[in-house]
């Protein structure tokens, strides 16, 4: 099981109430999903750059990781 830690973020007020809205409750989890799929699109981006095939990057890097990159 993978070791969560408390943060404190500052955001603005109204991308704060569209996300916590947009979480179905779990902010928590939203955030999670969010950051995880950013860390993946950079990824793909960095191996596509050295591949030259951006579409394949993000399909192998959703394979390995089981994350849906749009």
């Amino acid at each position: 099981m993978t070791m969560k830690e408390r943060v404190t973020v500052s955001i603005p007020a109204d991308l704060l109430a569209w996300a916590k809205g947009a979480s179905s409750g779990n902010f928590s989890a939203y955030v999670e999903r969010a950051l995880r799929a950013q860390a993946l699109s950079e990824a793909s981006q960095a191996v596509a750059q050295w591949r030259g095939d951006a579409t394949a990057a993000i399909e192998e890097l959703a394979d390995v990781f089981g994350e849906e990159v749009a």
